[in-house]
């Protein structure tokens, strides 16, 4: 959803003809019904060839290497991960490669040194941006900012989203990481769950980040699929509904730890609590930038009645969450895959008259 509606918004402009790459046929399939939900034309999709002899490699690195003569005849390569920049080391040419990072979150890990050796990159907001040039990884000529590009597209895919319950009770998404470093699953996760199985105040979607289960061992779910069963609590351990914004949009309070996912939520504003596993001094690290947007928790008595304060307090919140938003996204209503598209044409222009 990052990187995918660019593509298909430059098939549109004549002097693009714009092909993606995909390793399986069902991210083809994926890719096909994106570029139809945004209502463009169909878009060029092939499949990268895993290399034979690296077979036992990475998966991306075989993919990669096995498909380098196709990417080699590409003009220019428009990548979301950073895996690829091992093309940049090899000793054969490769186009200039463009960046568009997938999420706007406030981990360390969104700022990996592999960005530096992109020719240009395209960042949600000020935010990422202002780092980036701290860091050393981009120059404020190499790097611009274009708005959200997934949630400019999910606006157009699903105008209109259907209600996940009909109780007419406010939904609370818990949404946890799955760095078990980071994540407030192992400490909190089956508490949270018994607490709202045992309350009748409020809905609850459990989506954790689609990593978290994603192994699908069996020891790991048994003990809380009994609480899919209930009217008022709804489990999704990784559907697309897990990372189209259905239930960051759908949700009344946000729960989570160190998720980007809740800049997504706060495209409409509201109430936030964060589990933090581990007593930490986190108010001046960048990298828990959003745990100013709620209470922070680090245990879970009376946690219902938590949830409670975090709907009276959130006006006191609001400024922050506000603020914090517009430097993760760019501007809620900025057109940000033309934004983005304008931007890879402004780079192919000066790359071509430096040629």
């Amino acid at each position: 959803m990052h990187l995918i509606p660019v593509a298909a918004k430059m098939q549109g402009r004549r002097e693009f003809e714009p092909v993606i790459f995909v390793r399986n046929e069902n991210e083809a399939k994926l890719c096909a019904k994106t570029v139809e939900r945004l209502g463009c034309a169909p878009v060029t999709i092939k499949h990268l060839q895993p290399s034979r002899i690296l077979a036992r490699s990475a998966p991306k690195i075989s993919s990669l290497l096995g498909s380098l003569k196709s990417l080699r005849s590409m003009d220019y390569l428009v990548v979301a991960e950073r895996t690829s920049t091992i093309l940049k080391k090899l000793p054969i040419k490769t186009p200039p490669m463009i960046h568009i990072p997938h999420g706007a979150g406030d981990r360390a890990k969104s700022y990996d040194k592999r960005i530096k050796h992109f020719d240009h990159v395209i960042v949600a907001g000020p935010k990422d941006k202002r780092r980036m040039i701290n860091l050393g990884l981009v120059s404020n000529q190499n790097c611009s900012v274009s708005g959200y590009i997934k949630a400019a597209a999910l606006k157009v895919m699903f105008p209109i989203r259907a209600k996940l319950f009909d109780n007419g009770k406010p939904v609370v998404l818990y949404n946890p990481h799955f760095d078990p470093n980071l994540s407030s699953w192992r400490k909190f996760g089956l508490e949270i769950l018994s607490e709202f199985a045992q309350q009748d105040k409020y809905n609850l979607i459990f989506a954790p980040h689609i990593r978290l289960f994603a192994d699908n061992n069996t020891t790991k779910i048994e003990p809380f699929l009994r609480f899919a069963q209930m009217d008022h609590i709804k489990i999704d351990l990784g559907s697309e509904a897990s990372t189209d914004m259905t239930y960051t949009q759908a949700a009344d309070l946000y729960i989570g730890d160190v998720s980007s996912q809740v800049y997504e939520y706060l495209i409409h504003p509201g109430p936030c609590l964060f589990l933090s596993p581990t007593e930490y001094e986190w108010k001046n690290d960048p990298d828990y930038a959003h745990w100013h947007y709620g209470t922070v928790l680090t245990d879970s008595n009376n946690f219902i009645k938590a949830i409670d304060r975090a709907f009276d307090d959130h006006e006191a919140y609001l400024p922050v969450q506000i603020r914090g938003r517009d430097e993760a996204l760019g501007q809620p209503d900025t057109d940000a895959i033309k934004n983005a598209v304008d931007q890879i044409m402004k780079f192919i222009s000066a790359t071509k008259t430096q040629s």
